[in-house]
């Protein structure tokens, strides 16, 4: 598929309910958008080929605990999956064919890998928001368990504690929305917030907003997202639509602190252009 037989592709995955949507394959577009094309549907056959492996290997009549363990050796001991230290924001780890093609990535893609597996398997793994590191929890209460997927550690509540006091600081508390189950929507938000980042640090504008508009598809009523869509316009020097999109964002939004960004935005393209004028 060329890009804009992508872009329609994962236009009409963003329009679906939430529980329609097989992450693995939104995963998988958004990868091929910005790579050498690849072949999607081989890819998914390989998330086949290791839930077979996976039944070969393990007994799968067992208790759901016993399933759990069992399943995470595979993906991390068997399999070799496993988190990037090394190199971090290398944007193979954001493309989940290259993370099953490498074995390593970030917390996210690897957990996608958890997700897809957990489905062909019948075993219930959910992914979850924890700030700064994306977690899964495998089973339902009151027998569920929290998993690493860049190690493959079982965590408690109080690791999470420890884990979210290393990313946010020594003060930070935390709460129980922190653990919550996250959407399949959100989750491709958080893939394409993760690209955006490094795109933005790389200062590769169009790839950025390539991020955005598909962030937009997912959830049209976030319009954060439009102040990022304005930022990059001003870099690429497109000052004009900047200009339109902060005006339509202080004309259609009732929240007040993005009015009050947008506004911020508006006077400081105007002082910008009085002194170069």
């Amino acid at each position: 598929m060329n890009k804009a037989e992508l872009r329609q592709k994962f236009e009409s995955i963003a329009c679906l309910q939430d529980g329609d949507i097989k992450l693995e394959e939104a995963a998988l577009v958004i990868a091929a958008e910005t790579q050498p094309s690849f072949d999607i549907p081989e890819f998914i056959k390989h998330f086949d080929e290791l839930a077979d492996r996976f039944e070969h290997s393990y007994d799968t009549n067992t208790t759901l605990g016993i399933s759990i363990s069992s399943l995470i050796e595979f993906i991390h001991s068997e399999e070799g999956f496993g988190g990037n230290e090394k190199d971090f924001y290398d944007l193979d780890n954001s493309y989940l064919n290259r993370v099953l093609e490498t074995r390593t990535g970030i917390p996210i893609t690897l957990a996608l890998v958890h997700i897809a597996l957990g489905s062909r398997l019948n075993i219930p793994v959910s992914g979850i928001n924890f700030p700064g590191h994306f977690l899964v929890k495998y089973g339902d209460k009151p027998n569920e368990l929290i998993v690493d997927p860049f190690s493959g550690r079982v965590l408690s509540e109080p690791d999470c504690d420890t884990l979210l006091k290393q990313l946010a600081g020594p003060n930070a508390i935390l709460k129980p929305q922190y653990l919550e189950i996250a959407d399949n929507k959100d989750i491709l938000i958080r893939v394409l917030d993760n690209l955006k980042k490094i795109f933005w640090q790389e200062k590769s504008w169009d790839r950025s907003k390539s991020c955005i508009e598909r962030q937009m598809l997912l959830k049209p009523d976030q319009q954060e997202f439009l102040i990022q869509l304005g930022a990059v316009y001003e870099m690429q020097g497109n000052l004009p639509l900047a200009q339109l999109t902060y005006t339509n964002l202080l004309q259609d939004s009732d929240d007040a602190n993005l009015k009050q960004l947008a506004s911020k935005r508006l006077l400081a393209m105007q002082s910008s252009s009085a002194t170069v004028h």
